[in-house]
C-alpha cells in the first residue's frame, strides 16, 4: 500500500512539473489589458456622471447656482465644501478617472497600424473625439480652480508631482487643439469613428458633424468667458468658431442618454430616489424670480417642480410654486419640489445644449464680438428661450410668444433688466435649470442674477457666492510646492478669487 501511495505521488509530482500553473495567477475576473473603445466609453460616461450628479461628494454646482437648496444638512449651500472634500473628488475624478482613460485610450489608438485609408480616417477621427473631450474636462478644471496640472499632466512616471499651468495658457492651447479636432472631422466626414462606443453621438459618419459642433461650440464658450480680458482674441475665436459650424439646433444638443440598468442609470437618479433621502428642493431665489416674471410664473414652472398634494405646501398668494429658504435647513414638505422628470433613471445628462449657445452668442453681439449689437443680441436671445423651452417641453407655441414678448423678458424693455448683462443673465439662469456647472459659469462671468450668500455663510465671514472651489487639499498636502505657486499665481487659494476671466 505505501508503494502505491509513494507511487501516485512521484506520478503527480511529475505531473505537476510538466504543467504550466501561472495561469492560476491571473484573476479572469480582473483582465491585466483592455481595448482602447472600452476606456473611452468609461471615460465618456464618469466625465458626464460627475458634471450632472447632484451628490454633495461630487460636486454642488446646482447649490452655488442657487437653483437649488437643502434640507436637513445644508453645510454645501453654506459653502462648506472641505468637510466632504469636494473639490478633492472632483480634481480627482476629472483627472484619474477621465484624462488617464481618455490618454490610456488615445496612445492604444495612437500605436495600431491601420490596414487601409478608411481605416486610417477611423482612427484620425477617434484621436480628434478623445482630444476633443480632453479639452472639456480641462476647461472645466479650469473654470472650477484657475491654474491647473495641464503639460504635466497624467504622465505620472515623469511627472509624479506636476507643475500647474497658466490658466489663459491652457485655454489657448485647448482652443487650437478644439480647432484642428474640427478640421480632422470635416476631412474625414464620411469615415465612422467609436461606433456603438461613443455613448454620447452614436459614433457612425453622421455623428463627426456633431462631435464638430460640439468642439465650435465649446470654443464660443470659452472666448466668451475671455472677451473681458482679450477682446481681439476672443472675436476671433468666435468668429472663426462659428463660421465653422456651432450647435444647429436641439437636435445637436452634447447629451447623454442613460439607460434604466442599474450601474448606467443617471445620477440624479441614485441621488434622488434610490437613496430614499429628501436632501434636495428648488431654491426660493430661483422659483420666486421664475415666479415673478410673468403672471401665473414663467411656463417651463411646472416642467422644473412640482408641489405635493399631501401634505401640501402654503404656496404664498399670488404665487404658483415656493422654493426653501437657500443656506438653512429646510423641511422637506413644507416646500415645493423637484420635479419628478429628473427621476427617471434614463433622463439625459447635458453637458452643452443650443440655449446655452444662443445666450452667449447674444453676449457676444453685445460685445461686438460678432457684428449685429443689440438688434442680433435680441434675435439670439429669444432663440435661446426658445431652444430651453422646447427642450423642455413646452409646446405651447402662443404661450412661448406671449412670455417673450411681455415686459420683463422682451429683450428691447427696459424691465427685463437695466443692462443686457441682467437681462441674458436672468434668461440664462432659467434655461440653464439642472445644469448646475453651467449656470454657475453663466452667473460669474455676467454677475447676473444678483445672489447673495445665505446668513449661515456670512456669519462664518464667507460674504460673497463663491467664485471658484479651493484647491484639493491633497494637493497641498502631496505636491506641495506646486500648490503653494499655483495658490499665490492665481491671488490666494479661497472661495473668492476671481478666475482669470472673470474680470468685473
Amino acid at each position: 500500500m505505501k508503494k502505491v501511495l509513494l507511487l501516485m505521488s512521484v506520478v503527480g509530482m511529475m505531473v505537476s512539473c510538466s504543467q504550466d500553473i501561472t495561469d492560476m495567477n491571473v484573476d479572469p475576473k480582473r483582465p491585466t489589458t483592455t481595448k482602447a473603445e472600452y476606456l473611452f466609453t468609461n471615460a465618456e460616461k464618469k466625465l458626464v456622471d460627475q458634471m450632472v450628479s447632484t451628490s454633495v461628494n461630487n460636486n454642488v454646482f446646482r447649490l452655488f447656482a442657487q437653483q437649488w437648496t437643502e434640507t436637513t444638512y445644508p453645510d454645501e449651500s453654506q459653502y462648506n465644501i472641505t468637510n466632504r472634500k469636494i473639490p478633492d473628488t472632483h480634481f480627482l475624478v476629472l483627472y484619474r478617472d477621465v484624462l488617464a482613460d481618455f490618454h490610456d485610450s488615445r496612445v492604444m489608438i495612437s500605436a495600431t497600424t491601420p490596414a487601409t485609408p478608411g481605416d486610417e480616417a477611423i482612427k484620425k477621427n477617434k484621436l480628434a473625439l478623445i482630444d476633443i473631450l480632453e479639452a472639456y474636462a480641462y476647461s472645466v478644471l479650469v473654470d472650477t480652480f484657475g491654474n491647473v496640472p495641464y503639460s504635466q499632466a497624467i504622465d505620472i512616471q515623469k511627472y509624479p508631482l506636476p507643475a500647474y499651468d497658466d490658466a489663459k495658457t491652457i485655454y489657448q492651447d485647448l482652443i487650437k487643439r478644439l480647432s484642428a479636432d474640427v478640421a480632422v472631422l470635416k476631412a474625414n466626414s464620411t469615415a465612422a469613428n467609436f461606433g456603438a462606443a461613443d455613448i454620447i453621438y452614436s459614433g457612425n459618419a453622421a455623428s463627426n458633424a456633431k462631435w464638430a459642433k460640439f468642439a465650435n461650440s465649446l470654443i464660443i464658450r470659452m472666448a466668451v468667458n475671455m472677451s473681458d480680458i482679450d477682446p481681439a482674441y476672443a472675436t476671433a475665436q468666435v468668429q472663426a468658431a462659428l463660421a465653422s459650424g456651432a450647435l444647429a439646433n436641439n437636435n445637436d444638443n452634447t447629451k447623454l442618454t442613460y439607460l434604466t440598468t442599474s450601474g448606467n442609470q443617471n445620477p440624479l437618479y441614485a441621488d434622488l430616489v434610490t437613496s430614499q433621502r429628501f436632501d434636495f428642493i428648488p431654491a426660493e431665489p430661483f422659483v420666486a424670480a421664475m415666479d415673478a416674471i410673468v403672471p401665473g410664473g414663467d411656463p417651463r414652472m411646472p416642467k422644473y417642480f412640482t408641489n405635493l398634494t399631501s401634505p401640501a405646501p402654503v404656496i404664498p398668494v399670488g404665487r404658483t410654486f415656493v422654493g426653501g429658504t437657500y443656506g438653512a435647513g429646510n423641511v422637506y414638505t413644507s416646500y415645493s419640489q423637484i420635479t419628478s422628470t429628473l427621476n427617471n433613471p434614463a433622463f439625459p445628462g447635458t453637458i452643452f445644449d443650443f440655449a446655452e449657445l444662443n445666450f452667449l452668442l447674444a453676449e457676444a453681439a453685445e460685445k461686438s464680438l460678432i457684428p449685429g449689437g443689440s438688434a442680433q443680441a435680441k434675435v439670439y436671445y429669444d432663440a435661446g428661450i426658445r431652444a430651453s423651452m422646447a427642450d423642455w417641453g413646452v409646446t405651447n407655441t402662443a404661450a412661448i410668444d406671449a412670455y417673450i414678448a411681455s415686459p420683463k423678458v422682451d429683450y428691447n424693455n427696459p424691465l427685463s433688466g437695466a443692462t443686457y448683462k441682467e437681462k441674458i443673465g436672468t434668461q440664462a439662469w432659467f434655461a440653464l435649470y439642472n445644469r448646475g456647472y453651467e449656470a454657475w459659469t453663466s452667473y460669474r462671468r455676467l454677475d447676473f442674477p444678483v445672489l447673495k450668500a445665505p446668513q449661515a455663510a456670512i456669519n462664518k465671514l464667507i460674504f460673497t457666492v463663491p467664485v471658484r472651489y479651493t484647491y484639493p487639499g491633497v494637493e497641498a498636502s502631496i505636491n506641495k510646492a506646486n500648490y503653494t505657486k499655483a495658490s499665490a499665481d492665481i491671488g490666494g487659494d479661497l472661495l473668492n478669487t476671481k478666475l482669470f476671466w472673470d474680470k468685473f
